[in-house]
């Protein structure tokens, strides 16, 4: 007989980030908030990651996890699994997998988040049997993007054939996967049990075998999350046909989104301004900040005092659309600046030309890589204009959200997330921000200049003949005070509709829909 829980408490959240230890890219924000705003609700959750390196914590005693991995050479490959933990609050812990010896450590212990990904992903999957042979089973696992995907199935599939139908839910914040051999993840290398287990088919779940699951999907190991998984989470509705138009129109009713939320806070930058350089207005603390940002930290091109600033954050990838940016960036008026807080990711070649597309815009645009200090970085969202996100594909955006919990509204391209999260405020009272068709540098060029003189015209009055959008050129004549109430509006959006209490009440609805699913699974 197989049980499924009838109710969830405890809470296994799979990860390979978590802001404050280690985050490359928005994962890491997410999977906090969802991690907090579950603790606020009352469930215990546990954040299970690879220690990457990080040294801090108290050991997990009792936790042994220690083995053989035979090799396609059959060669032997033994390793021996280590835990810490830390306590974020009463209701949220931190595991760090780590390594107890020299082999292990090299993999798990690789303080580049993705180096050894798909053996850091392997040896997850060793680890969670161990921590649930010692700690009990969650009520439910949740993992997070391919590279812990392995892990919770293979708890999965090890549960119901223990008699438990342990509700799993995957949750996509990036689609994509590598594809693998079936021996990466049979029993002799990663450990996913192998055998019958039960697999919903829209009628009904039916038990079937996991080698013929895996060939099925070509290897394909997102693929494989999606049919193994109780429920689908993605970051946006968009996201959702996006996975429907790939795996088909079946997997429609265990589907269900969650907007990421964030915890930035107005009042915050705007006391640590009054604290740190007596003055909280806008216009008169801009340049002053900027004079301070580039004489602690060193950035690549010259940046002069112009009329408005203008910031872009993000990792320095195609995706990101960066090129777009600068490349639209010499269409704008000369007064308009430029500063862009870059995250190398090893794409030398991309980065090598953005670099070059600054030094084209000599006074007028500066790129820096170093890691900005998160008082500094979030007073420049506050000081700045206009922010953008020229991204050519985007799951969500949350550098949007960020941007606009400070007051500043957003140049955006319409896709992905970023069309459902900005209102553009040439069509809606309340908007608070301009999308833009990706990849388009003429289009994304005039946002830029029309929304950056919009809220410099409220400042000081001046700049109105800079506005080339009719409709807005006429509100500003109307009244000059228009992008303060562009300002406003980014704060109150973010306020009821990004907030972890929002995040809360979607994800609980997903682990529903999952807990529910694995009902059926234990019935059928």
């Amino acid at each position: 007989m197989i049980i499924a829980p009838s109710q969830i408490k405890k809470v296994w959240i799979i990860t390979f980030e978590y802001a404050g230890l280690k985050k490359v890219g928005g994962l890491g924000e997410a999977v906090k908030n969802v991690s907090i705003a579950l603790g606020n609700l009352g469930y215990e959750v546990t954040v299970i990651m690879p220690s990457h390196g990080i040294n801090a914590g108290q050991v997990l005693e009792g936790v042994t996890c220690s083995g053989v991995r035979v090799g396609e050479n059959r060669w032997h490959y033994p390793y021996n699994i280590g835990f810490s933990f830390l306590n974020v609050n009463d209701k949220v812990r931190v595991v760090l997998v780590r390594g107890n010896d020299s082999r292990t450590s090299t993999i798990l212990e690789d303080p580049y988040v993705y180096g050894r990904v798909e053996e850091k992903a392997c040896l997850l999957c060793k680890a969670l049997i161990c921590l649930a042979e010692h700690l009990g089973f969650p009520d439910i696992i949740h993992s997070n993007d391919w590279h812990s995907a392995l892990a919770a199935i293979t708890l999965k599939i090890y549960a119901e054939h223990k008699g438990l139908a342990l509700p799993y839910l995957h949750q996509v914040h990036l689609p994509g996967s590598p594809r693998f051999s079936w021996h990466y993840v049979s029993p002799e290398w990663c450990g996913v049990p192998v055998g019958q287990h039960r697999v919903w088919r829209v009628c009904c779940h039916r038990l079937e075998n996991t080698y013929d699951l895996w060939r099925s999907v070509d290897g394909n190991l997102e693929a494989f999350a999606v049919l193994e998984a109780d429920a689908v989470a993605t970051v946006s509705r968009s996201m959702i046909n996006e996975l429907l138009g790939r795996y088909g129109d079946w997997i429609r009713e265990k589907t269900c989104f969650i907007y990421n939320s964030t915890d930035w806070d107005l009042r915050e930058v705007i006391d640590y301004a009054s604290r740190s350089y007596g003055e909280v207005d806008r216009a008169r603390l801009r340049w002053v900040v900027v004079r301070d940002l580039l004489s602690r930290y060193r950035g690549l091109g010259q940046l002069t005092e112009g009329d408005a600033l203008v910031l872009s954050t993000g990792r320095l990838t195609p995706q990101k659309g960066f090129e777009y940016l600068l490349r639209g960036f010499r269409r704008v008026e000369e007064g308009l600046r430029l500063i862009i807080l870059g995250v190398p990711v090893g794409d030398l070649g991309y980065e090598d030309y953005i670099r070059q597309l600054t030094l084209d815009l000599s006074g007028r645009a500066v790129l820096i890589t170093e890691r900005i200090d998160k008082q500094t970085y979030k007073l420049l969202h506050y000081v700045a204009n206009a922010f953008v996100v020229p991204s050519i594909y985007e799951p969500f955006g949350i550098v949007a959200l960020e941007s606009m919990a400070v007051g500043t509204p957003v140049v955006a391209s319409d896709v992905g997330g970023l069309s459902e999260i900005i209102n553009d405020l040439r069509f809606h009272e309340d908007g608070c921000g301009i999308k833009v068709q990706p990849g388009n540098e003429l289009e994304l060029g005039e946002a830029i200049q029309n929304l950056s003189y919009l809220t410099l015209i409220s400042e000081t009055g001046k700049g109105i003949e800079y506005l080339t959008y009719e409709n807005l050129k006429q509100l500003a004549r109307k009244d000059p005070t228009v992008g303060h109430v562009v300002r406003e509006n980014c704060v109150k959006h973010v306020e009821q509709n990004f907030r972890l209490h929002n995040t809360a009440e979607q994800i609980v609805k997903c682990y529903e829909l999952s807990r529910k699913m694995a009902y059926y699974r234990a019935i059928t």
